[in-house]
Parts: C-alpha cells; sequence; structure tokens
C-alpha cells in the first residue's frame, strides 16, 4: 500500500502537520528555540552519498564554496522546512559547514565535518528505523521522508479503511509502528481516513523530535521515554480528543495493555540476567528491551492523560522531566485506571 496511490503529497502533509505542531506549542505556551528549523530528506540514501561527499572533500574547493556559505545559509533559514534532495544536497552540506563554522566559531574544516557526521549522519544511519532526529547542535530536527512514507504504509495497512466501521464522524483507535502496545485515538470525518491515517503519523513523529527539544537528558533510554510520552500526550491536547467520551475509553483499555506489557518486559529482563532464555528468543528479547523507553513513553502518557481530569501540558512536561524509564515502569505497575 503507498502513500501516493491516495494521491497524497507527502511533502505537504509534512509542512502543514510541522506547522500545527508549532501554532499547538505557541497557543500551549510551550517554548522551544523560535530558530529550530525542519529539515526533510526525501531518500535515507542521501546519507551515504553526504557521508562520501564528506570524506572526499577537497579542502580548496570548500574554502571557496565557504565563501557563499552566508548566502546559502540564508535560503536555508528562509523557510521553515527545508527539503533536502540529491539536486540540492551540496548546496545542504555547505550551508551546514557554515551554521557550525559561525555558531562554534571555528575554521577548522575536519572538525566541522566530524560534527556533521556525528550530530547528522551517523546517528540517522545507525538507527535504521528511525523516521527523525533531533539535533540541538544545528538547532534542526530531521525527517526521512523513504523512512517515514514507509512506515505511513504499514499503518495504512494496519488500520485499513475497510476493516473499519465508520459511519460518519467518529473516534478511532490506531495502531502504529510507533507503538506495538497501545492504540491512539484519531478523529476522522469519515471521508479520507487515507490522509488522515497519514496525518497523525507525521504529525506524531514532528511531535516526537519536538519533545527532544523540552529536556536534555543524558541517558538515551530516558530521552526516548520523555519524547514518546510527550508525542502522545501533545497529540492527544492538540485534537482535543480528551472531550470524547471514546478517548478515555482507549486510554483506561491502553493502561491494562501496559501493565500486562510491563510484566512481561520484567520476565524477559529476569531471564536474560540468569541467561536461561533459549537462543531462538533472544534476538526477540533484545528487540523488546530495546523498543521498551518509547513503548513506556507512551504508557506513562496513557497514566496523565487518566489521572488529570483538566490536563495540563505543562505540568505534564515538568512531571515527565523528572522521571525516568525504569521509574516509569514501577509507576505503571502500580497505577489503576479510574472509575
Amino acid at each position: 500500500m503507498v502513500v501516493d496511490n491516495y494521491g497524497l503529497d507527502l511533502d505537504e502533509i509534512i509542512r502543514e502537520s510541522y506547522k500545527k505542531s508549532k501554532e499547538y506549542l505557541k497557543r500551549a505556551g510551550i517554548e522551544i528555540n523560535k530558530d529550530i528549523r525542519l529539515r526533510v530528506l526525501k531518500s535515507s540514501n542521501l546519507l551515504r552519498e553526504l557521508y562520501d561527499m564528506i570524506k572526499t572533500y577537497d579542502i580548496n574547493k570548500l574554502k571557496q564554496e565557504l565563501e557563499i556559505g552566508k548566502s546559502l545559509l540564508k535560503q536555508l533559514s528562509k523557510d521553515d522546512v527545508y527539503i533536502i534532495k540529491k539536486e540540492n544536497l551540496r548546496e545542504f552540506y555547505i550551508g551546514e559547514i557554515y551554521l557550525l563554522k559561525q555558531k562554534y566559531n571555528t575554521d577548522d574544516i575536519n572538525e566541522l565535518n566530524n560534527m556533521i557526521l556525528k550530530y547528522v549522519v551517523l546517528p540517522i544511519i545507525k538507527n535504521e528505523r528511525a523516521d527523525g532526529s533531533s539535533v540541538s547542535q544545528t538547532e534542526e530536527i530531521f525527517i526521512v521522508e523513504d523512512r517515514l512514507k514507509r512506515h505511513i504504509d504499514e499503518t495504512l495497512e494496519s488500520n485499513r479503511s475497510d476493516s473499519i466501521n465508520i459511519n460518519g464522524p467518529s473516534i478511532i483507535r490506531v495502531k502504529s509502528p510507533l507503538s506495538a502496545v497501545i492504540s491512539t485515538p484519531l478523529y476522522t470525518e469519515g471521508k479520507n481516513i487515507e490522509k488522515d491515517l497519514t496525518e497523525f503519523y507525521a504529525v506524531s513523529v514532528i511531535f516526537h523530535e519536538e519533545g527532544h527539544r523540552f529536556d536534555n537528558r543524558k541517558r538515551w533510554d530516558d530521552a526516548e521515554f520523555s519524547a514518546s510520552a510527550l508525542q502522545y500526550i501533545m497529540y492527544i491536547d492538540m485534537n482535543d480528543l480528551l472531550r470524547y467520551p471514546e478517548t478515555h475509553k482507549i486510554v483506561k483499555e491502553n493502561i491494562i495493555e501496559c501493565k500486562k506489557y510491563v510484566e512481561i518486559l520484567a520476565l524477559l529482563g529476569y531471564h536474560m540476567v540468569i541467561e536461561d532464555l533459549p537462543e531462538s528468543s533472544l534476538k526477540y528479547a533484545a528487540n523488546a528491551l530495546k523498543e521498551a523507553p518509547y513503548e513506556l513513553g507512551e504508557c506513562y502518557a496513557n497514566i496523565i492523560i487518566d489521572r488529570n481530569k483538566n490536563l495540563n501540558i505543562k505540568d505534564a512536561v515538568e512531571e515527565i522531566k523528572k522521571l525516568s524509564a525504569l521509574g516509569a515502569i514501577k509507576e505503571i505497575i502500580r497505577y489503576e485506571p479510574k472509575g
């Protein structure tokens, strides 16, 4: 199932989703750097090309190109959303070099190239399932469009319109590659469910990357826990979904599933420690534990939503920042959904 088959312009949906997320954050009084920019990589293959470009650069030619870096950076900054294609990859590279040169006040090309590799290229290459990345060093959020498109296709496939009974405006349960444990409530008029699902997934990924901007946590698991929890809560709050009884029903069902999930997680961890898991289960267990911070974040978001009749996003941000992924396990085990 391909997004293009539905006549949807993914670039436009990403732009609109980013615009909506920024408007929501402003409305909610949540501050992230106003200069933050969204970069959309059309293909993950461009990262390999950029890697090769960096590794084979001609320092004299690059220094000459940096003379026009200021105008390139102005072009890159002109639009909140910059689409990176094969045709403008070199332009993007020069712009990034110039940006880092200005920010860190260095003319050392090797150092600047290493920064691009360390903060932009390698993290996205290494995490092959990542739809995006938040780079604080350049105040940028990256979306990898071919990966995003693949996961949107998976979302469309697992939530086929012919298997969803929609009779007019409805709240439906959506499962996505973002979570194997919980569902997300989605409001739809029922007129174009494919577009609704595409917008849901795109804005959720953008919210996740923006969530990293609220809390510069050192540990990887805590950082992903925070971003996942905030992503879920912000999506619910932005769309005012708490006014629907169906949303609260889905949240309570999610919490029950989360409690089961945490029990399984603890059991897997225990068996890995005592080393009695069969070899055939080791890969599954390792993957489950690797995905745990994301799942725990969304699970804990459901607890915050269930606990608070009047959700305050600022309070939610502060609460999540104080909790670790490990601490969330204890909270999920103890919590009982409100009646």
